[in-house]
């Protein structure tokens, strides 16, 4: 199970990291510039909670980090702890976000930083879960 959860997860981050480098081709209203300022971003999301745009990000982001923190722990055993998921995570979101600072038409934003290390935490408490249900026994639940 190991290998193919570390092929799996290492499929997903290159292909991740693919598809936040490439250069973006926005519509017009679609740029985002750069924000350093948390939640920023966040609010535009809420306050557009029908846009496509708006939500692809937002879901995309989540999603971009979830399998680190699903498949992280199964294909390398020393990131069974959250703090480690969240380390790692951070390092990888916070270097894809100032590389994108040099890739035409993306940004850097601090508020996709905080919405890939949700992801990848989320990702993590689920692989707690399913752990917790395949071994009742381990948690005093048998």
């Amino acid at each position: 199970m190991r290998p193919l959860a570390g092929f799996l997860l290492a499929l997903w981050l290159i292909g991740g990291l693919v598809l936040t480098l490439q250069a973006a081709h926005p519509l017009p209203g679609q740029v985002v510039d750069d924000n350093l300022v948390p939640f920023h971003t966040l609010a535009i999301y809420w306050r557009n909670l029908g846009s496509e745009f708006w939500m692809r990000n937002l879901f995309g982001n989540l999603f971009l980090l979830l399998p680190l923190g699903l498949l992280g722990p199964i294909a390398l055993p020393v990131l069974d702890r959250w703090w480690r998921i969240a380390l790692l995570a951070l390092l990888y979101s916070v270097a894809i976000e100032l590389i994108q600072r040099f890739v035409p038409a993306r940004s850097a934003d601090i508020d996709d930083v905080i919405v890939n290390l949700a992801g990848a935490l989320l990702g993590f408490a689920m692989w707690r879960a399913v752990r917790r249900l395949a071994q009742p026994q381990a948690y005093g639940r048998a």
